[in-house]
């Protein structure tokens, strides 16, 4: 509304009246916004904030934050052990190409 009413050579009452408003309301906005700029006309949070958390809701945030804390550290000693058993695996492949498989049958003395 005030980026039309600043762009336009409409009066305050033939703003209001396009965007079906009073002209009252044009006023305080241009007003407001020549203040304190663009952001002071973004939407507020309604209502009146929470006093305090409530224990439960803080008990069960603890209880989440702690399972979540578990399940990373069980991940990360699940990808520990994928990665020495892949270190195994390609130390046993790299002895096996550089000294063959083993023979069975021949004994030396």
């Amino acid at each position: 509304v005030i980026n039309y009413y600043q762009t336009h050579e409409d009066s305050m009452a033939e703003v209001a009246a396009r965007f079906d408003i009073l002209p009252s309301q044009v006023s305080i906005w241009r007003s407001i916004f020549e203040r304190e700029g663009i952001t002071a006309l973004n939407p507020q949070p309604k209502g009146r904030p929470p006093k305090v958390n409530h224990p439960k809701k803080q008990r069960r945030q603890l209880a989440h934050q702690s399972e979540l804390d578990r399940l990373k550290e069980e991940l990360a000693k699940k990808n520990q052990e994928l990665y020495e058993t892949k270190m195994e695996r390609d130390i046993l492949k790299k002895s096996l190409s550089l000294f063959g498989p083993l023979r069975p049958g021949r004994k030396r003395k």
